[in-house]
């Protein structure tokens, strides 16, 4: 009995450690992809053309996992219109992402997207009628106080990308919250087969249109932002399956100090005062509330027990 259960714990160490190692690594591919585009990419061309070429090349990880996997089936689908909203929704959302690297730094940008949990607390309950406490309720009005000392409107600080940013950040809780009611259904990479695919045809329409020519060392760079990003993608997916939701969940404030260093060593950006305040009430906050709803089981948790090649084909 004591080998079997020495066996299960280094079973499930090392299945947390390849799903924490997978986290990190998506999420730090993320960070680096939105470098490169800020410093190559978003000032040379319309933000739509950058999601096209970004979406486009994104399919070659996607398509090799499929192919090694063998399920092709999974993309078999009867919820084309719930894939079609969130696909659009993506699309807005990325755009409005993009397009803030214009003016801003990414320490700047990071806090604010971390709003989503507090967004995704308010929707849960007005939207799927989930009782949310005076403790998450409180959590939610702290954190937004520090998104206003990120953000700091009224000030020449503030600007409509910033707003555009906080849009962002409702679109990603709204896009939660429909992976949350049609995962049992739906699996991970389905939601990334379409999402991608929705996200290639609206901004190929609108870049065949206002197309700009794109030399050879851009397309090298948008090849190599679309393929690391998928591989980034296939990365938070399948770290999403392994991990309980209580580790998973916090992984992504590690693009907080991602950014921060890249931020630096890419364009020499380092915070002010409000910045590092605001960041830190906004990622306490939000860690807050993923400690309170994993307490509280609000969230399905899911099996560390995960198999490999669960990660991407099964519903949740």
């Amino acid at each position: 009995m004591v080998l079997v259960e020495i066996v299960k714990y280094n079973f499930e160490f090392n299945n947390n450690f390849f799903g924490f190692a997978l986290g990190f690594s998506g999420y730090t591919i993320f960070v680096l992809v939105d470098s490169i585009i800020k410093l190559n990419l978003v000032n040379k061309y319309p933000v739509l053309e950058i999601n096209f070429f970004i979406c486009l090349f994104a399919f070659i990880p996607m398509f090799v996992t499929l192919a090694v996997v063998g399920n092709w089936n999974t993309l078999i689908n009867n919820k084309i219109h719930i894939q079609l909203l969130r696909g659009l929704l993506a699309v807005i959302c990325a755009a409005l992402i993009i397009n803030s690297f214009k003016r801003h730094a990414l320490i700047e940008i990071y806090p604010i997207l971390f709003s989503t949990p507090l967004i995704l607390t308010i929707l849960s309950h007005f939207i799927l009628k989930e009782k949310v406490g005076i403790r998450r309720w409180s959590a939610v009005l702290i954190g937004f106080v520090g998104v206003l000392i990120v953000s700091r409107p009224g000030t020449i600080h503030f600007t409509w990308s910033l707003f555009g940013l906080f849009i962002a950040a409702i679109i990603l809780a709204l896009n939660i919250l429909i992976i949350r009611r049609f995962s049992h259904s739906q699996s991970s990479i389905t939601f990334a087969f379409y999402g991608t695919v929705v996200g290639l045809v609206i901004s190929g329409m609108y870049t065949f249109q206002n197309f700009v020519r794109v030399p050879l060392e851009d397309v090298i760079i948008f090849v190599v932002c679309g393929f690391i990003g998928g591989i980034g993608s296939l990365c938070i997916t399948g770290a999403s399956k392994i991990l309980e939701s209580s580790v998973f969940a916090p992984i992504q404030y590690v693009q907080l100090v991602v950014g921060l260093i890249m931020g630096y060593l890419f364009f020499r950006d380092l915070p002010d005062a409000f910045e590092i305040i605001g960041s830190l009430v906004i990622v306490f906050s939000g860690l807050f509330i993923i400690y309170r709803e994993n307490k509280l089981n609000i969230r399905p948790l899911v099996s560390s027990k995960s198999r490999i090649r669960d990660m991407f084909f099964r519903g949740d």
